[in-house]
């Protein structure tokens, strides 16, 4: 109930309308009052819910241009396009490491065939012209095989005791 208005003055108020309007009048009276209230809420209600649609339309009207520009914008597009770039410099550096491993692998198998073929060279010069058989082949053979595997292998040193080690001082 509305403050200020307790049960003793709202019983008043009914005796009153009750002798003014009189007995048979009161019931279309109360009716035609209740009709006016329930107008007058649906009245604010719908002045209420107005404000409220004006207010969801700006939002919507402003989420809408931020989209707009999202969309413009497309910041995953520009991601991906960073990362291709990224991904292509990768790539050629991971080619250009390929190559120039390959390159130096094929040296190397060079410098390997060459100095087989130097050493069997060697090898059928010091033994003159009948080292052509397969036996002289495969002396020749061994010894390029000697002389890759004595490079290849690495040589041990010790280090050099110091002179007071070696007189006990």
């Amino acid at each position: 109930m509305s403050p200020g208005i307790g049960m003793p003055e709202l019983l008043v108020v009914l005796v009153l309308a009750l002798v003014v309007v009189g007995p048979q009048q009161l019931p279309v009276m109360m009716r035609k009052v209740g009709q006016m209230m329930a107008q007058a809420r649906a009245m604010a209600k719908d002045f209420q819910n107005s404000f409220e649609e004006i207010g969801r339309e700006t939002e919507l009207s402003e989420l809408r241009r931020e989209i707009d520009a999202l969309k413009q914008a497309n910041p995953i597009n520009q991601i991906h396009g960073e990362l291709d770039k990224a991904a292509r410099g990768t790539q050629d550096d991971d080619i250009r490491a390929l190559k120039l491993k390959h390159v130096e692998q094929n040296q190397a198998e060079t410098d390997a065939d060459k100095a087989a073929k130097a050493a069997k060279l060697a090898a059928l010069d010091s033994e003159g012209p009948q080292s052509t058989t397969p036996e002289a082949d495969a002396r020749a053979d061994a010894a390029a095989s000697a002389d890759e595997t004595e490079r290849a292998a690495p040589v041990e040193t010790t280090p050099a005791k110091p002179v007071d080690e070696i007189k006990g001082r």
